[in-house]
C-alpha cells in the first residue's frame, strides 16, 4: 500500500536521494541534479508531496514552486523509485498536487524535453495544453518545451 501526503523537513535527504537516483534516466544525466539544500528548502517552502510504501520509505515524490506571478507555479520534479513504477504512484503524486494547485487557484507551468513524446502527451492528459518552444532553454544545445497548466480549464 502506498500513501501520499505532504513532505516535511525531515523528509528531505530521502528525497534528494531518490531525485539523485531518478535522474540517471535523464538523457541529460551529466548535469548536477539538485542537492540536498535546494530539497531542504522545498519541502518546507514548497509544495512537495511525497509517496510512501507500507515500510514509510519514500518512492516518489513531486514538486511545484511559487512563482514571482502569484498566480503560477512551476511544476519542477516528478519521479517515482524504478521498482514501484507502473503502479499509478506518479499519476497519484500528480492528483495530490494539481488538487492542491487549483484550491489556490492558481496555473502551472512545466518544462520538458521536447523529444520526449511519452512524457508531452502524458502532461497533455493532465491539462498541460499551452504549449511554447524555447531553443536553448538552458544551455544552447538544449531545447524545451515549456507547457501551461491554466486553472480555469480544470475548473
Amino acid at each position: 500500500m502506498v500513501t501520499i501526503a505532504r513532505a516535511c523537513p525531515r523528509d528531505f535527504l530521502s528525497v534528494a536521494a531518490l531525485d539523485r537516483a531518478a535522474w540517471g534516466d535523464n538523457r541529460n544525466a551529466t548535469f548536477i541534479p539538485d542537492g540536498e539544500h535546494a530539497w531542504r528548502l522545498w519541502v518546507e517552502f514548497a509544495l512537495v508531496f511525497c509517496a510512501r510504501n507500507a515500510e514509510d520509505e519514500i518512492v516518489g515524490a513531486v514538486l511545484a514552486f511559487p512563482c514571482l506571478d502569484p498566480n503560477t507555479y512551476c511544476l519542477h520534479k516528478v519521479f517515482v523509485e524504478a521498482a514501484a513504477r507502473g503502479q499509478g504512484i506518479g499519476g497519484r503524486l500528480f492528483d495530490a498536487l494539481f488538487e492542491e494547485l487549483d484550491s489556490r487557484g492558481v496555473d502551472c507551468f512545466l518544462t520538458v524535453d521536447p523529444e520526449n513524446e511519452s512524457a508531452i502527451r502524458l502532461y497533455g492528459n493532465w491539462g498541460f495544453t499551452e504549449r511554447r518552444f524555447v531553443k536553448g532553454f538552458y544551455r544552447e544545445e538544449e531545447d524545451r518545451l515549456v507547457l501551461t497548466r491554466k486553472v480555469e480549464a480544470r475548473r
